[in-house]
């Protein structure tokens, strides 16, 4: 399966692969796989070696890994146009979080010496990676001081409005989150435990701040849970 013309622009559009000259980047698609999955399929995992960078053309993906003690860490979630799977390529190192689709995605597979090579024949490219590394670096670090500053409702509010930022339709009295996230997978995007996180999903409902239903969430009072977020984060 090739790339359309719309899916390579997406791909171009990319803040690293935009400085690769376009018939290189022409070149570099053409030899690359297109996969399509489905939602919760296992695009690879914690320890696997990285042979392949990711694109995303459609859809979502959670990276994640897993803590000794057997709980999951969300460390981000990839949408169209983002770039994944990069640092065990140039790094050689095995992946050091997993990678599960949470809606139906189709991904470009770009083989890892090949895009090395690109990057290194682009300087341009290579320092777009060295920013994009370190706006990864930045997250990370705000996930690490907010588990130490701010209070479980706030963290739950916060990931609520990311959450409906990337992804989300208007629904009646709201916007419903598309994504099918379990109290367990919330946690491991907050640092909480899936009991905190029932507990605080209950009292935003209680407060008519959201509306639920299984494990769709609508968010009935957006200004409210941004007004908390703004209210700890001065």
């Amino acid at each position: 399966m090739s790339l359309d013309e719309a899916a390579y622009r997406l791909v171009a559009g990319n803040r690293v692969l935009r400085f690769i000259p376009e018939a290189e980047l022409r070149t570099l698609a053409g030899r690359s796989r297109v996969l399509k999955i489905e939602a919760r399929d296992v695009v690879f995992e914690q320890g696997d070696e990285g042979r392949t960078v990711l694109v995303v053309v459609e859809g979502y993906l959670k990276l994640s890994s897993t803590t000794q003690g057997g709980r999951e860490a969300i460390l981000d979630i990839a949408g169209p146009g983002s770039v994944f799977g990069e640092i065990a390529v140039l790094n050689g190192w095995p992946r050091a979080a997993g990678a599960v689709a949470l809606s139906p995605a189709r991904l470009l597979s770009i083989e890892g010496a090949a895009f090395t090579q690109a990057l290194l024949r682009t300087p341009e490219a290579l320092l777009a990676m060295v920013r994009l590394v370190s706006d990864r670096l930045k997250t990370a670090t705000e996930q690490m001081t907010d588990a130490v500053d701010l209070p479980a409702p706030t963290r739950v509010a916060k990931a609520l409005v990311y959450l409906a930022a990337l992804h989300s339709k208007p629904a009646q009295g709201g916007l419903r989150i598309e994504f099918q996230l379990s109290q367990r997978e919330l946690g491991g995007l907050t640092g909480l435990t899936r009991e905190s996180i029932n507990k605080h999903l209950a009292t935003f409902r209680d407060s008519g701040w959201i509306r639920m239903s299984g494990q769709d969430i609508v968010l009935t009072n957006l200004s409210a849970l941004r007004q908390d977020i703004d209210a700890r984060d001065l």
